[in-house]
C-alpha cells in the first residue's frame, strides 16, 4: 500500500490472531471496516480473495438487505488468490489437510514457496514473526475453511470492473485457480507480474503501478472527481500471517 504513494493514508484493521474465525466471521469484520463516507477500491489477496468476491458480487437478489455491491465499491482487485479449493486433492483429504501445521515446516520451506528467490533476509525475518504471531489452532481453522469454500456465485455476479493480478512465480497456487476466475468472469482484466506468491510484498512498484492504472481506467468509466476521492481498501492475509483491512484515501 505505500507504494501507491507518500500522501496515501492507511487505516488498519487486523484479523484476529488468536480467535478461528471462517470466511463468513472475517467478511462481518471486513464489512465494518468500508469506507462510509468516499466510494472505494477492494483489493483481496489470496485466502482472503473470496472475501473480496462476495463483496462485489453481493448477496443474491432473494437476500436484499445486504443484495448487490456495497455502496460506494467501484471496483475489484483480486490479488494471487481463488474462488474455490485450489488443492482439490486435498479436499479429499479432509481433516487431516485442516490438522496439519503450516508452522511445522522448516522456515526455509516457506520461503521458498511464499517468497521464492525475491525476498531479502529481512522480507524473511519479518514474515516468519507475523506467522510466529498465529495461533495454530487459527491456521488449521483458515485450512479448513479453504477447503470448503466456494465463491464462484458471487464471483459470478460482480458487475464492476475487476483486475487479476497473477504471480507468474507463485509456488503456492496452481495456475488453475486464476484459469476458474478468468473463465467465470470473463470481463475481468489480467495482469500478470513476475514474482512469488507474495506479490504485494516482494513487487510493491509493479502492484502499484497495476493498481494505479486500473483505478485510472474507473476514472475514464465515471466523474474524475469520484476517483480522486476514492480509497483502497486491501484485505490480505494468508493461512499463517496477520490479515488485514487497509482503508486508503488516494491523492
Amino acid at each position: 500500500m505505500e507504494a501507491l504513494g507518500s500522501s496515501v493514508e492507511t487505516r488498519i484493521v487486523t484479523y484476529p490472531v488468536d480467535r478461528a474465525l471462517g470466511y463468513a466471521e472475517l467478511e462481518a469484520l471486513v464489512r465494518a471496516a468500508l469506507p462510509t463516507d468516499r466510494p472505494y477500491v477492494v483489493l483481496g489477496e489470496s485466502f482472503s480473495g473470496p472475501i473480496a468476491m462476495r463483496l462485489g458480487g453481493g448477496r443474491p437478489a432473494e437476500d436484499p438487505p445486504v443484495a448487490g455491491s456495497p455502496a460506494g465499491l467501484l471496483g475489484v482487485i483480486l490479488c494471487v488468490t481463488f474462488a474455490k479449493n485450489p488443492y482439490p486433492s486435498l479436499g479429499r483429504a479432509g481433516l487431516w489437510a485442516a490438522n496439519f501445521s503450516v508452522n511445522s515446516l522448516p522456515g526455509w520451506v516457506r520461503a521458498l514457496f511464499m517468497w521464492g528467490t525475491w525476498a531479502t533476509e529481512r522480507a524473511r525475518q519479518e514474515s516468519a514473526l507475523a506467522t510466529a504471531a498465529v495461533d495454530v489452532a487459527v491456521v488449521r481453522h483458515r485450512i479448513a475453511a479453504l477447503l470448503t469454500v466456494d465463491a464462484t456465485n458471487a464471483l459470478a455476479r460482480i458487475r464492476i470492473p475487476t483486475l487479476v493480478l497473477q504471480a507468474t512465480g507463485d509456488h503456492v497456487l496452481p495456475r488453475s485457480a486464476t484459469e476458474h476466475i478468468l473463465r467465470t468472469l470473463p470481463t475481468a482484466a489480467l495482469a500478470e507480474i513476475g514474482g512469488p506468491h507474495l506479490l504485494l510484498q516482494s513487487r510493491p512498484a509493479e502492484c502499484a503501478a497495476a493498481v494505479r492504472q486500473f483505478m485510472e481506467t474507473l476514472q475514464l468509466r465515471g466523474s474524475s472527481a469520484e476517483v480522486r476521492t476514492a480509497s483502497c481498501l486491501s484485505v490480505n492475509g494468508d493461512l499463517d500471517r496477520r490479515g488485514r483491512a487497509a482503508s486508503s484515501p488516494s491523492p
